[in-house]
């Protein structure tokens, strides 16, 4: 997320701002994009955390992980703190011929009093490993 080029991934629903040096606030549905060479072996991996402020409103989190609108996985997140979402993808929900889209839902987000905001978790690096 810290990038000089991360903004060129991010569809919607990630902050366009840094939080500290490393991490974006992602908002109701946070949505990426990726170029990829290969299709074959590869995992998502989503490195990411929950916010102990956050939780204490919203509660436990489930958080779903779609690649190209279909379902990869879930994981529910009760405890604040960092976490790691690693999945195998299928080769053929993947694209070469253009961009694969990944987005990352929440059941639940925080909605701060003071301005409205939507936050959801703070997003560290995403994207697709052998």
């Amino acid at each position: 997320m810290a990038a000089a080029d991360a903004g060129e991934f991010i569809v919607r629903d990630v902050s366009t701002v840094l939080g500290g040096e490393s991490w974006r606030w992602g908002l109701a549905r946070p949505e990426l994009r990726f170029v990829l060479q290969a299709a074959e072996g590869l995992k998502l991996r989503v490195d990411f955390g929950l916010v102990e402020t956050t939780l204490a409103q919203t509660g436990p989190v489930n958080v779903s992980f779609f690649v190209n609108g279909r379902l990869l996985g879930r994981m529910r997140c009760a405890a604040p703190g960092d976490r790691r979402f690693e999945a195998p993808v299928p080769a053929d929900w993947l694209r070469m011929d253009s961009y694969t889209h990944v987005v990352i839902e929440p059941d639940k987000v925080y909605v701060s009093p003071q301005d409205g905001a939507k936050l959801s978790l703070t997003l560290y690096r995403a994207g697709f490993v052998q």
